[in-house]
């Protein structure tokens, strides 16, 4: 009989979770629900992201209880976006109120830990540099095997966060301000492990796929220059344009672009020439339980 476990990682555009039977994946999706939206700005989460994602919430944990996973047996956790809005950890509680569902805010350490774990999940790796891109944060994650650790250096800026800057037009100030702020000097590689929706979407973006198959995205390498090239044609185009273009991005058209220059910007500083992109994150390294 198989053992069923369910996770969630909450993020500033996306909820993703994941069902395993056994350490197989049985069930795993994602929404974006944008609830980093305009959060420099405001300081705290609005209505309607807030709505969303409730709903997204109470929607993965009717999933769950199919596979008779309650809402008190999930692992749930919320990164950047939820470390800084006023209003988080209100929502949380209002989330417990009414889903049942207990939220754990992680903090950017912990954060690191579990995406490490992530990438190993079904992968033995003893030595790598990860890259993880969300909507409010990006983690360099370095996993030595001697002796064992892993370091870490959490920059506040995501896709979504540097879309708000955009409207502001204060993006390529605060870029500056953010990057010029970390020494990347201990993250140096030829290749880095990149993980979460946004490489995923790229990858798929290369790849020519219009839907997500896990064989043809987990453990695949792309280039640079490929980067570059996709860049290059969505560079001048908005987000309805790409959409019609790239129609699986669904909502991520809106921060697409972003994504892919904090991409370029972080391969920049650590010289990567190459990114194996890996569809494992925070909801394989927190599926066993939180035991950072």
């Amino acid at each position: 009989m198989k053992k069923y476990k369910a996770s969630i990682d909450i993020g500033s555009n996306t909820v993703v979770y994941l069902i395993v039977g056994n350490n197989e994946i049985i069930e795993r999706g994602q929404f974006v629900t944008s609830l980093g939206l305009d959060l420099d700005k405001n300081q705290i989460f609005s209505k309607v992201p807030m709505q969303e994602t409730m709903e997204a919430l109470k929607e993965i944990c009717t999933k769950a209880k199919s596979f008779n996973i309650n809402e008190g047996q999930i692992v749930a956790t919320a990164t950047e976006a939820s470390r800084v809005a006023r209003n988080g950890k209100e929502f949380y509680q209002k989330v417990l109120r009414e889903v049942g569902l207990k939220v754990e805010i992680i903090d950017s350490d912990k954060e690191a830990y579990y995406s490490a774990q992530g990438v190993c999940f079904d992968k033995e790796r003893k030595s790598f540099i990860c890259l993880d891109i969300g909507g409010a944060s990006t983690e360099f994650i370095k996993k030595s095997s001697s002796p064992e650790s892993i370091n870490s250096i959490s920059l506040p800026v995501g896709s979504v966060r540097l879309l708000n800057w955009k409207n502001e037009t204060t993006d390529q100030e605060k870029l500056k301000e953010v990057f010029s702020s970390f020494d990347f000097s201990s993250f140096q590689t030829s290749k880095v492990i990149g993980v979460a929706g946004t490489m995923t979407a790229l990858c798929m973006m290369i790849k020519k796929l219009d839907k997500f198959v896990e064989s043809e995205i987990n453990n695949q390498e792309i280039s640079k220059d490929e980067v570059i090239s996709i860049y290059g044609e969505i560079k001048n185009l908005n987000s309805v344009e790409i959409l019609s273009k790239y129609p699986h991005l669904g909502k991520r058209s809106k921060v697409i672009k972003e994504g892919i220059e904090i991409i370029l910007r972080a391969m920049d500083e650590i010289n990567a020439k190459k990114i194996e992109v890996s569809t494992r994150g925070v909801c394989f390294g927190t599926i066993n339980g939180l035991n950072y």
